[in-house]
């Protein structure tokens, strides 16, 4: 039974694989249907032809000079080679070339193994994999769009908070208490009355960079730019409890950073606004104020308020406190008492007090 060769011819359909005898010349000299069909489309005699017409995926693989004794190159296996069927579809095959027995009359044996499912299985695989990549490539695309859109439209310590989920993406908020700073440009409308609208924003923005990385550097929130003004809150979602002092020296450094710049900006005969900082501790509601479809991180309150009002009243390259920022500072910076001020909507004046400090820091 072993020796039956339709026996074989059944066993090899059967797993479906075909077979092809070569001569030493690489010429064909005999096959099954399968064999002719998976190679050519149809099941005609291939008796006579040449093994690299039949099978030009061999060439370059040491068979190119017809030479019946090469060991050295066998066996040679090519996996996943696809061809189309008269039907149009494509199938694919794992082609085997190995050297024959002497009792077959034949120098090389061919199988070629039907693996069209396994084949269309890796496509769909590689196609899923490519479709992955590009699904990821456009989420990390996305995500950077995100983080930057999250950094720029809001202070980086907010989006920080609301990725980390520390900080609730919904209206609301909680009672703190804060230190609240306003810096606001001295004359503004008289300055820019005579400047183009893109002079002033650019001239604007130079400024305002410097007023918020001062304030970013003591771990200040900015959370408003109003026009020519700045609102920042200190002590916000992360505990802070130096935030008075740590307002105050952002409030300086503010200055100071303002006067270099703009020392440097005159000898350019460049216009220059000039800030007045004004800053209340106190107690408020911190979180999100606005409506569903728009939120805004602020702080509300009568401290807000006053801090307010205390910046409307400063003058340029000044910095004045209120009294209940004042009790916080631990005589870490020396501050010369000012008259009470009467503020609208005040009951009763308002303890103040100026921020002495070098301009020029050294």
């Amino acid at each position: 039974m072993m020796s039956n060769p339709q026996f074989w011819q059944f066993l090899l359909q059967s797993l479906k694989i075909a077979y092809a005898l070569f001569d030493a010349d690489y010429r064909l000299v005999e096959h099954d249907a399968s064999f002719a069909l998976w190679t050519t489309g149809s099941q005609r005699d291939l008796r006579g032809m040449y093994l690299l017409d039949l099978l030009p995926e061999l060439i370059g693989h040491g068979l190119d000079t017809p030479d019946a004794h090469l060991p050295s190159i066998f066996p040679i296996r090519l996996e996943n080679i696809n061809r189309s069927m008269p039907s149009d579809e494509v199938r694919y095959f794992t082609l085997t070339v190995m050297p024959c027995d002497r009792y077959l009359n034949a120098a090389l044996m061919v199988l070629i193994a039907d693996v069209t499912e396994q084949g269309r299985y890796i496509q769909d695989l590689m196609q899923s994999h490519n479709e992955l990549r590009l699904l990821w490539n456009q989420l990390s695309s996305l995500n950077e769009q995100q983080d930057f859109l999250l950094k720029h439209y809001l202070p980086p310590d907010v989006a920080e908070a609301l990725v980390k989920g520390t900080l609730r993406p919904e209206l609301g908020g909680k009672l703190r208490e804060v230190t609240i700073l306003f810096a606001d440009a001295r004359d503004f409308t008289a300055i820019v009355a005579n400047l183009p609208p893109e002079r002033v924003m650019n001239v604007l923005n130079d400024h305002l960079e410097i007023v918020v990385d001062a304030i970013s550097a003591q771990g200040g929130t900015v959370n408003q730019f109003q026009g020519d003004s700045v609102m920042a809150i200190f002590n916000t979602h992360d505990d802070q409890p130096d935030h008075a002092i740590r307002a105050v020296k952002a409030g300086i450094k503010v200055q100071q950073a303002l006067f270099s710049y703009q020392k440097r900006r005159q000898q350019q005969e460049e216009r220059n606004f000039h800030f007045g900082i004004g800053i209340n501790t106190g107690p408020a509601i911190v979180g999100n104020s606005g409506a569903r479809w728009r939120y805004t991180y602020t702080a509300i309150g009568d401290t807000t308020n006053v801090a307010a009002r205390i910046t409307a009243a400063v003058p340029a390259y000044e910095i004045w406190i209120s009294k209940t920022t004042y009790e916080q500072l631990n005589d870490s910076f020396t501050v010369v008492p000012l008259a009470p001020m009467q503020f609208k909507g005040k009951l009763h004046p308002i303890t103040l007090f100026r921020v002495l400090f070098d301009l020029e820091s050294r």
